[in-house]
């Protein structure tokens, strides 16, 4: 019995190996120095349209900070200068209502 079922997987295993199509595989056609001139394309490609608009944007991050600073030093003193008057026109509100409450 258990050579008659080896008898009929060994004869299916036959039959299914002919009847298998067996792919070439693809050969690389790329070579070495291919590898190569398609990496220096892509890094020329890149020195010559992202580094440039990269380079513009940290220009642009420069003048920013540089007139945020600007702006800070001009209107810095103004704001001190208008929260002092604030807080002494505040005091000098409480003080007339101290005043007109007390009369």
């Amino acid at each position: 019995m258990k050579v008659l079922v080896l008898a009929m997987v060994l004869l299916c295993v036959c039959s299914l190996e002919g009847a298998v199509v067996k792919r070439d595989t693809e050969t690389p056609s790329s070579s070495l120095s291919d590898v190569f001139s398609q990496y220096f394309q892509t890094v020329s490609e890149y020195l010559s349209k992202q580094l440039p608009e990269k380079v513009k944007a940290e220009e642009i991050k420069t003048k920013t900070k540089a007139y945020l600073e600007q702006a800070n030093e001009q209107f810095l003193p103004i704001a001190k200068q208008l929260h002092t008057e604030f807080m002494d026109f505040l005091t000098q509100m409480v003080e007339t209502g101290k005043k007109a409450v007390q009369q």
